[in-house]
């Protein structure tokens, strides 16, 4: 992505003090004044884009709780990075806004200028537009819409909730025979109502959940992320349902996996269906093996592979579908609701990645999760790719 023309560089006044040269309100963008590691000063612009009522909620607070720093912009296949008028260099960057979430953005960082004894420094903050994201105004649309579809998702998850744990309530009061013997064949309609309790209830979660992955960035709650973590408590949770069907879980060495600003729950959900599905859908004594690199571009790919089934390309577009069941499922006689691969789909792209699928049948499936290099806070014996201001 190209950077914003150079007429919106942070530029300094002529006179050698170094203030800017422009009143920060004049600007059409968003300016922050950083001073140390806090704000001092920001225009109103930067209220508007941090949701702000006024300069007060804002500035003193440590710029690390509003902006994260990523990677140079660059301009070509070689890296180049792409310097704007004033000589300062375009960077991709998250800023977290007062109502959670976050919004990608592209930030100049301006030149130094001294009042008293502090150094400060004006950063020019722009919303990452691009085909698909007209703006700021785009952004807030489509976060406003996705917060309604999940508030639609949730009222009616708990509308139906409740009477479906009555439901299941009674069925194994019955079931229990708690207030005296039943006849064979009405233990059997208990067990049936009990068992489809459940299943209507797990459809009713998983539904709650697609919902709240569906809303996007706007419904994450993110913070840097240890993936290791993330990974080693999700097995952990995996490892009886393995270790009943005789399958070996093996990780490439948790040790190298790196730290990424993500939403931990939502980590821990993409990975416990992710690995779960290898698990469900693999013959017994068939390992699930979960893979991971970090590209040179600082996208951070991990491969979730099994020796199952597998599913032919249309299968794989069916089972990325809402409630979507292949026949090679229905085949292995597992129960399920078929919103797994939808959910974890979701999460992804709310995190602004992309998750694909490479599978053929009898030779295995193997899912892939790739995170952008903005996601990327720390990799093990690289160093940060991402710098808390």
């Amino acid at each position: 992505m190209k950077p914003p023309e150079g007429s919106l560089s942070p530029s300094t006044a002529p006179d050698g003090t170094g203030t800017p040269a422009v009143p920060l309100d004049a600007w059409p963008v968003a300016v922050f004044v950083v001073g140390g590691d806090r704000v001092v000063q920001i225009n109103a612009n930067g209220l508007r884009l941090i949701g702000a009522d006024g300069p007060a909620s804002i500035v003193g607070r440590p710029t690390s709780e509003i902006l994260v720093l990523g990677d140079p912009v660059s301009v070509d296949l070689d890296g180049g990075v792409a310097p704007d008028g004033a000589g300062t260099q375009w960077r991709h960057a998250l800023i977290r806004p007062l109502n959670g979430g976050s919004l990608p953005v592209l930030v100049s960082r301006g030149e130094e200028w001294a009042r008293g004894r502090e150094r400060l420094r004006m950063l020019v903050v722009v919303p990452a537009a691009s085909e698909r994201n007209g703006g700021l105004l785009d952004v807030e649309a489509r976060a406003e819409a996705r917060g309604q579809i999940a508030d639609v998702f949730a009222n009616l998850a708990h509308e139906m909730r409740t009477p479906l744990n009555a439901v299941i309530g009674f069925g194994e009061i019955l079931l229990g025979e708690h207030f005296g013997p039943l006849a064979g064949r009405y233990r059997d309609y208990a067990r049936d109502i009990v068992g489809a309790g459940y299943h209507l209830l797990a459809l009713v979660n998983g539904a709650l959940d697609l919902g709240r992955a569906s809303a996007g960035a706007a419904s994450l709650d993110e913070r840097p992320v240890e993936l290791r973590s993330v990974l080693s408590s999700a097995i952990a949770m995996l490892e009886q349902a393995a270790s009943a069907k005789s399958i070996a879980l093996t990780v490439d060495d948790l040790a190298g996996l790196p730290l990424v600003y993500a939403d931990e729950t939502r980590m821990r959900q993409l990975f416990v269906n992710l690995i779960g599905n290898a698990i469900k859908y693999s013959p017994s004594s068939r390992p699930v093996v979960v893979r991971h690199r970090l590209d040179d571009d600082g996208e951070i790919r991990i491969d979730v592979v099994d020796q199952g089934t597998g599913m032919t390309r249309e299968e794989v577009a069916i089972a990325l579908l809402p409630f979507g069941r292949t026949e090679s499922a229905i085949r292995t006689g597992e129960a399920g609701t078929g919103l797994g691969l939808p959910i974890s789909k979701a999460i992804v792209e709310a995190h602004g990645g992309r998750m694909t699928i490479d599978s053929a049948p009898r030779r295995g499936t193997t899912v892939t999760v790739v995170l952008p290099a903005n996601r990327l806070v720390a990799a093990p014996g690289r160093g940060g790719l991402l710098n808390l201001l």
